[in-house]
């Protein structure tokens, strides 16, 4: 690959756990001889031209058993921020704070406390908006599931959201400035709500960034709608900021990073230019990477049919073969490629083995089921690949689409969604499956949903498909759903 592949600056996918990450590579290099291997200033460079956005939430500490938010939260979680800004390597990233609204509406606080935890966490807003790049607005969304324990009626939900969005509409422009404000859209309620805040009361007015939530919910009605569900939001995002005369702007999905979803996002930014001259950005967040790094121990790889596949790192798969190499060489060779580009040094398999043996066997009072950990350098290693993996999925897919869009501008939709359904298909391990063809059959409805932002065909299509997880009321304490 060209040198400009490895210096084609940062991604679009927010890393969930800043603390987390930043904690991991910084003890590393302080406290165990991690200088070795790569400093503070190799990196920044990886991130600067891989991942360079983190989120990091206020909702950090809750506690769904005792439902109180300690009287030095706001102090804890500053003290936080500072800790992960004030890393040298993460001096040229984006710090996202999340409000901890889901938390919060799942429980974490008690419902009377909900206008307090609003207040404070505002407060804290204006008090350390230097101290980060962009915040969540506020949203407190019900759960289908959760709603009748938490909260007395929908009434009380939509009031408590209009607290919370009234007082980030009021914020001083230095902090509203870095406001990332969330449009709901799932059930039909949820959508009257927040399109009255949007069109109605004006609670938007002023922001230059949006998101849209519910992408991780997984309701019984994701595989019926006939378009990929969060065209719906932006599409009426897109219309207000036109409305406004905004002619770029930020817009996240809060979850939406599966493979195939970078393809998506990066295809609806491409599609709004080309139709309405609007540049937007589409991000998107996760931190099941890490999970599926140190708990289920694969790593996404293409293989030589540029399929991309789990490829097992546990120890017993290590000497099975992928193309021409074993699975352990594999690795080495994937690690030291980026070790090359970015200033690391290069990994030697004799001396940095992917797993501490040597430390398993010392280990003490060992259980049946322990087994070897990674090896700190390698697991290191790992996780920079798994940053650079969604940064490489961004690039093919620029690719793809500038490619093929031509066939959708030309009318040979057929055509184009062939081109996609391959593309799906190598970014889920060759596989075909019902439910992605449906996807990608939906496509061109999607793009249609961008092109038209047309409100009453949005809210028929909720009112159709989504009102099933709906609560249009709670009457001593029964959840009813709309028919």
């Amino acid at each position: 690959m060209s040198n400009e592949y490895w210096k084609c600056g940062a991604g679009n996918y927010i890393v969930a756990g800043a603390d987390c990450f930043t904690s991991l590579i910084g003890n590393f290099i302080d406290k165990h001889n991690g200088d070795t291997y790569f400093n503070d200033e190799s990196v920044a460079n990886f991130l600067d031209n891989s991942i360079n956005k983190y989120l990091y939430s206020f909702g950090t500490g809750l506690s769904y058993k005792t439902k109180k938010m300690s009287p030095k939260h706001s102090q804890k979680i500053a003290r936080e921020i500072q800790k992960i800004s004030g890393r040298p390597f993460m001096k040229n990233t984006d710090l996202y704070i999340d409000s901890g609204g889901f938390q919060v509406a799942m429980g974490a606080v008690d419902t009377k406390d909900m206008p307090a935890f609003i207040k404070t966490y505002h407060d804290f807003l204006v008090k350390h908006h230097e101290d980060f790049s962009y915040a969540f607005s506020l949203d407190l969304p019900p759960g289908p599931t959760s709603a009748m324990d938490i909260f007395d009626s929908y009434e009380q939900i939509e009031e408590l959201n209009r607290l919370s969005y009234q007082a980030s509409a009021n914020l001083p422009s230095e902090v509203k400035d870095k406001m990332v404000y969330i449009h709901h859209f799932r059930t039909p309620s949820l959508y009257r709500t927040w399109s009255k805040f949007l069109w109605e009361e004006g609670l938007a007015d002023g922001f230059k960034n949006f998101a849209t939530g519910g992408m991780v919910a997984n309701l019984s009605t994701d595989s019926l709608i006939p378009v990929i569900i969060y065209t719906i939001p932006l599409s009426e995002i897109v219309k207000y900021a036109m409305s406004k005369g905004i002619k770029s702007f930020n817009f996240h999905v809060l979850g939406g990073a599966n493979y195939i979803d970078v393809f998506y996002h990066k295809l609806f930014s491409h599609h709004i230019k080309k139709t309405h001259d609007v540049d937007v950005k589409i991000t998107y967040d996760s931190s099941a990477i890490f999970k599926a790094l140190a708990i289920g121990r694969f790593i996404p790889v293409f293989n030589d049919d540029g399929n991309l596949i789990k490829m097992d790192l546990k120890s017993d798969c290590l000497h099975q073969y992928i193309g021409k190499q074993t699975v352990n060489e594999k690795v080495f060779t994937l690690l030291n490629e980026i070790a090359l580009h970015y200033g690391f040094k290069e990994l030697d398999p004799e001396v940095d083995t992917i797993y501490d043996h040597e430390a398993f066997e010392k280990k003490e009072n060992k259980k049946p089921d322990d087994r070897p950990t990674f090896r700190r350098s390698v697991h290191m290693y790992l996780i920079f690949y798994m940053l650079r993996m969604y940064r490489e999925l961004e690039l093919i897919s620029q690719k793809v689409i500038d490619d093929i869009y031509p066939l959708y501008e030309a009318g040979k939709i057929e055509e184009f969604d062939g081109h996609c359904y391959n593309l799906a298909r190598k970014f889920n391990q060759g596989k075909n499956t019902r439910k992605q063809k449906a996807k990608i059959s939906s496509l061109y409805k999607s793009l249609n949903i961008l092109t038209d932002m047309d409100l009453e065909y949005n809210e028929h299509l909720i009112n159709k498909f989504m009102s099933g997880d709906d609560i249009s009321n709670m009457d001593d304490g029964v959840i009813k759903f709309e028919e």
